[in-house]
């Protein structure tokens, strides 16, 4: 910008070299070391990238905080805590983090010497260069903690860089191997215990009654006593670790979905409703329900079977395949069943979308709705959708009943028919004993029935559980964004641009949106970008970011293919202010530093201060702590604006992007932000998209767009005189200042007060 433009006095100055000060200091050695292990690794990290990912506040970071953001980023960390003999044994768990008496942190690189004079190699993370300390056993002894933070690279996480599907999932269950062998082990000793009352029945009826054997009565109720007592402690040590594998099941599951959901493109977004995606994301809960709800529980109940069956074999083998032959019916049927039960179940998934997508998309436009007064309207379409939905689900619940009107009496005979069948056998063989085994026969069968018939229904569970599969898999499964390998350019920005014969065309549309583009702009410089609805403004700025990869020529920053940066690095250098800013509920504060939790509050008030909001701020209630409700209703337009504007200026980016930044601002709150831009763009690159072509004036150059090509580029005055769309624009704008005050129509007094 050229050095005329009006600047409104401040109470400071604010510009990226003071805001560069204020954040001067060392950087937290817990992370600097983290960073030096991670790159032994092959891992790049940097530490504000840790910060930032990890929402730390900035200062020296605790051990815990070390081997979360060490977990987070890719790695396996563990914290053990040794005394000089228990280094020597660590080796290639080398390099380590040593944690200090100062809360400081130091690399731990190697071991080296003999045993008469032992030393380590340390390397400090505050020291740029690498130099290395060498110290021996009571220096380090003197400062050290005893306290090691062992970091490796987690290859384990490869397991999740394959398709979402039912071997993900159970890949992720048996991590926690641990925890599915305790449980195995648990859900085995409950199995075998289960024959302790059938045994404890039959010895009863057949020793302690024929015989009237006190003493054997005694001992047998003290045994069923230890026995009762130790079922109840493996049944609670089963449920607490089904319970912890399941805790653990969810976070890994919500996590990966919500990870996988994010890294999707912008333009995924863009041509899915909300409600559809936020749908598909709930069923992860059905699968977690099927899975450790209905599908673990069987296999833990199923461990009854292994006891079970080979002494009901033992005391009727006909009796037994009996039961078995009622529980494959069971099984026929619901296979048979399965695709009429699926087509319903699909319907009502289907119908139950839309009407979630309906709910949210009135949600999200409840303000027009309630300004043109289409509440009838929409309370008439959530009718229809309504009875649709019921309609769907009264058809699969007729399907339901169906099924369970055939299972329910196959049920009854898998128990009732075997029992008749061994009355039949011993009244026919006149068999004592066989009638002494009837009775335990019969409370096996029925503890065997149950977890059977769960196996048998598990065939429309597990036919559920795929279809939410399908659902999830469709979701996550969508080509992430480009970028995101980790492996991306992470060098610090200056800020060139430079547009290449960049052409670009959104998908279904006819024409590109941009064409053959060329431009550059130098570092520092400001480029004013305007046009008509529809020429290509905004798009140059969602290229630049890289919400888009599937363009044609080059764009470069620095010199760099701005593809070759790693685009979370990339978006965190390009600050991007938008006509409609979303705020998040939360405070003013927490709004302003989103993107930089651990800013101080005198560098919030400062951008906030060149901003332009400081001005209202001060004259809320509680200031900087203001709540923000949900869509921001209790702010103006120009004041989200304005927080906007302060939530990008925070990070002090490089580049800035202002797209219709001051559409929503009134003339004062404008010409407060105008005056500002000169002292916001001081030593950064700036892109200003405006149709208000006043904004625009001191722009070094001002690019003209029509129909995504360069109409022209040149300054103000040039193209006042040159460009019939800039003149025009101008010349429609400044009217009111060219023309005489306007006289009302002939005939019409104009507006009249009624009293």
């Amino acid at each position: 910008m050229s050095s005329s433009s009006a600047i409104v006095s401040q109470p400071a100055s604010f510009s990226p070299s003071s805001f560069d000060a204020a954040q001067d200091g060392a950087a937290p050695t817990g992370l600097a070391a983290l960073v030096i292990v991670a790159r032994q690794h092959g891992l790049h990290l940097t530490v504000s990238q840790l910060i930032h990912d990890n929402v730390l506040s900035g200062a020296e970071v605790t051990t815990a905080e070390i081997v979360k953001s060490a977990n987070n980023s890719g790695m396996t960390a563990k914290l053990v805590h040794l005394d000089w003999d228990g280094l020597s044994h660590l080796k290639k768990a080398l390099p380590a983090i040593v944690r200090l008496k100062d809360a400081s942190s130091m690399v731990l690189l190697r071991l080296e010497g003999d045993e008469n004079n032992p030393r380590v190699v340390l390397r400090d993370p505050n020291v740029e260069d690498d130099t290395l300390l060498v110290i021996d056993r009571l220096r380090l002894e003197d400062v050290w903690t005893g306290d090691v933070v062992l970091v490796k690279r987690d290859y384990e996480i490869s397991d999740e860089t394959q398709p979402f599907s039912l071997g993900l999932i159970t890949a992720l269950i048996f991590r926690e191997r641990r925890i599915v062998r305790d449980v195995t082990i648990a859900a085995l000793i409950l199995g075998m215990m289960g024959l302790a009352p059938i045994m404890f029945y039959r010895l009863l009826s057949e020793k302690v009654l024929y015989y009237k054997a006190f003493s054997t009565f005694s001992v047998l109720c003290v045994a069923m006593l230890v026995l009762i007592a130790f079922e109840c402690a493996f049944a609670f040590l089963r449920q607490f670790l089904v319970h912890q594998l399941t805790a653990r099941l969810d976070v890994k599951l919500s996590t990966y979905m919500f990870d996988k959901v994010l890294n999707l493109p912008i333009d995924f977004f863009e041509r899915n409703q909300v409600g559809m995606v936020a749908r598909d994301m709930r069923e992860i809960f059905r699968i977690r329900t099927f899975l450790m709800g209905q599908l673990f529980g069987t296999i833990l109940d199923s461990t009854t079977l292994i006891f079970f069956l080979p002494v009901m074999f033992f005391f009727s083998p006909i009796m037994t395949f009996a039961v078995l032959a009622f529980v494959g019916l069971i099984a026929v049927w619901l296979v048979a069943m399965l695709p009429v039960y699926r087509k319903r179940s699909h319907a009502v998934l289907a119908a139950e979308g839309v009407l979630g997508a309906f709910m949210v998309q009135t949600l999200n436009g409840i303000r027009t709705i309630k300004s043109l007064a289409l509440d009838a309207r929409q309370k008439h379409m959530w009718d229809v959708y309504v009875a649709r939905v019921a309609k769907a689900r009264v058809a699969e619940g007729m399907a339901g009943t169906i099924i369970q009107a055939v299972v329910r009496p196959l049920e009854r005979l898998a128990v009732t028919a075997p029992y008749a069948l061994g009355v039949y056998l011993a009244i026919t063989t006149d068999d004592p004993l066989f009638v002494g085994a009837l009775f335990a026969f019969l409370l096996l069968a029925q503890r065997v029935a149950a977890p059977l018939m769960q196996m048998a229904q598990l065939i429309n569970q597990y036919d559920e559980a795929r279809s939410a599969v399908g659902i999830v898999g469709n979701l996550v499964n969508q080509p992430a964004e480009e970028g995101r390998s980790g492996h991306g350019v992470r060098a610090p920005l200056e800020g060139r641009v430079e547009f290449s014969g960049v052409t670009f065309k959104y998908k279904g549309a006819v024409s590109p949106a941009l064409d053959n583009l060329s431009f550059e702009i130098p570092v520092g410089g400001t480029l004013g970008v305007m046009g008509k609805s529809g020429s290509g403004k905004t798009t140059i700025t969602r290229l630049l970011q890289r919400l888009h990869s599937d363009y044609g020529g080059l764009i470069k920053i620095d010199g760099i293919d701005v593809r070759e940066y790693d685009v979370d690095h990339l978006r965190r250098n390009v600050g991007v202010v938008l006509q409609e800013n979303f705020l998040f509920s939360g405070t003013i504060r927490e709004n302003i530093s989103a993107a930089k939790p651990d800013a101080t509050f005198d560098e919030i008030v400062r951008a906030a201060r060149l901003a332009g909001a400081e001005e209202f701020i001060d004259k809320l209630p509680r200031g900087y702590e203001t709540y923000i409700f949900e869509g921001s209703p209790n702010l103006s337009g120009g004041q989200r604006q304005r927080l906007a504007i302060a939530r990008a200026l925070l990070v002090n980016p490089p580049i800035l992007i202002l797209d219709e930044a001051t559409s929503a601002l009134d003339a004062d709150s404008e010409a407060i932000v105008n005056a500002n831009i000169a002292r916001i763009g001081h030593g950064r690159t700036m892109i200003i998209i405006s149709h208000r072509l006043s904004s625009l004036v001191d722009c070094d150059a001002i690019l003209v767009l029509n129909r995504g090509v360069i109409d022209d580029i040149g300054r103000h005055d040039e193209l006042l005189e040159r460009n019939e769309i800039y003149s025009g624009l101008w010349h429609q704008q400044n009217a009111h200042a060219i023309a005489g005050p306007k006289r009302g129509r002939p005939g019409y007094g104009g507006p009249t007060l009624v009293s």
